[in-house]
């Protein structure tokens, strides 16, 4: 078992427009947190495993294909590793909580 203070690691965050800070990866997921600052994107990506996306806070919002969602606060989103490319935009400063199961490929 491993135990993170998650509220150290986002105070850790440098404060730059996109900046992700991976704590732990196993051999079956991989976690991090990002912040993404207010008007900055993650780029559309296309990912080979599902991922849950927590939003700690703030607002925004996710595109997942051709898809595209709001984001708050609270909001929790889980993209399987089927959809094509997903990105998210910071409408404020957004943290997000990303875990990525991995595959034993």
């Amino acid at each position: 078992m491993e135990k993170f203070n998650f509220q150290e690691i986002l105070s850790s965050l440098e404060k730059k427009p996109l900046n992700k800070e991976v704590f732990c990866v196993t051999d079956h997921l991989k976690a991090q947190v990002t912040y993404l600052k207010c008007g900055n994107s993650i780029s559309p990506c296309k990912m080979d495993n599902d991922v849950l996306f927590y939003i700690v806070s703030g607002d925004g919002s996710i595109t997942v294909d051709d898809e595209t969602k709001p984001l708050k606060t609270g909001d929790c989103v889980i993209v399987p590793s089927i959809a094509g490319l997903r990105s998210i935009k910071a409408e404020t400063d957004l943290h997000i909580l990303a875990v990525q199961g991995l595959s034993d490929n």
